[in-house]
């Protein structure tokens, strides 16, 4: 596999903070049922789903990643 991107981590938990990661760091991501990570603008459930991104033709030469997590808001 080629060079996977770094990761521009936004977290909108509480306030907004942001970070530059390794992309090895995502695998401890909090991948639950009450956040919401997109990545790219995609909804990513799990570490695999985010390296199938990464690896992707449209995203392989890209520097970084832009990764947004977010508490999900329940409605009814």
């Amino acid at each position: 596999m080629s060079k996977l991107p770094k990761l521009k981590v936004k977290l909108n938990v509480g306030r907004l903070n942001e970070e530059i990661r390794d992309f090895e760091q995502a695998k401890y991501l909090p991948f639950c049922d009450h956040l919401i990570i997109l990545a790219e603008g995609q909804v990513i459930n799990s570490y695999e789903e985010l390296v199938q991104l990464a690896a992707q033709d449209c995203y392989k030469d890209k520097e970084s990643l832009e990764v947004l997590v977010m508490t999900a808001v329940g409605g009814g």
